[in-house]
């Protein structure tokens, strides 16, 4: 700061000394200048020119405020190719979005027709387990019958004393338009040899094989019995052991309800 104030004192020396100072006499000051210049310019000038160049490669491509156009027979014929072309290409998606149209009708005709099937095919109550011999058996397998359908199972006490009456009564009515289910919570083997001992006749399912009916039905106590109409609407339900004339009674029951 010191040096800096002395030389603004100082004017009148600086001014004589720039004055008195002639780069005119000194050829080698000059050219130091015009070295000076040329460092300075030359990169700019480069700088331009690249610019230049770039934009007569790209500028013609990028947002030009007019368009290109072509008058040489070539691109004429060309374009009226391609015009053919587009032509036969229009005619031909009209000709296939027509049968595609078609097709899309008879496909919804058809899915209509198996939605109406599916609505007369509804049971209600309707499920799915698995017998003992791993196949598949629905409810509505059976749609029409009147369903004696009992929850039971091999360790319960009065299940397996009901069971030589539900064996007789079915023999009586199997062929009255009236089945007879049995849906366990027991295991495979123990079912296998008190079927092989009672010489159960009818479908008996292992629950929890496809899904689990005693919790979707809210059995929580056993022997639990319902009867079923031929929609698979519930007519009777009874929670504890039934006896002979009970179970005949209420299937008689049902029977004239269904006539």
């Amino acid at each position: 700061m010191y040096f800096n104030k002395i030389k603004m004192d100082n004017k009148d020396y600086t001014l004589n000394f720039t004055k008195n100072y002639s780069f005119k006499k000194n050829p080698w000051n000059l050219l130091k200048r015009k070295r000076a210049y040329l460092f300075v310019i030359s990169p700019i000038m480069l700088m331009m020119l690249t610019l230049i160049f770039l934009f007569a490669l790209t500028g013609c491509c990028i947002n030009l405020p007019f368009k290109l156009t072509y008058t040489g027979t070539e691109s004429a014929a060309e374009e009226t190719a391609g015009e053919d072309t587009f032509e036969e290409d229009t005619s031909s998606y009209e000709e296939t979005g027509f049968d595609e149209s078609s097709e899309e009708e008879e496909d919804s005709k058809d899915t209509g027709e198996e939605k109406i099937a599916e609505t007369d095919v509804q049971y209600e109550n309707d499920f799915t387990l698995l017998g003992l011999d791993k196949n598949e058996v629905s409810l509505h397998d059976f749609k029409g019958k009147l369903i004696v359908l009992n929850f039971w199972a091999t360790w319960c006490p009065p299940c397996r004393e009901e069971i030589p009456d539900f064996v007789e009564v079915y023999n009586m009515y199997k062929d009255k338009n009236v089945q007879f289910i049995g849906v366990a919570d027991d295991d495979t083997r123990a079912l296998v040899n008190f079927i092989s001992e009672y010489s159960i006749n009818y479908p008996i399912l292992v629950d929890g094989t496809v899904d689990r009916v005693f919790q979707k039905w809210g059995i929580d106590a056993i022997p639990h019995t319902f009867i079923l109409d031929g929609n698979g609407t519930i007519v009777f339900d009874q929670l504890g052991m039934m006896t002979k004339s009970q179970l005949i009674n209420e299937i008689e029951n049902s029977l004239a309800q269904l006539d």
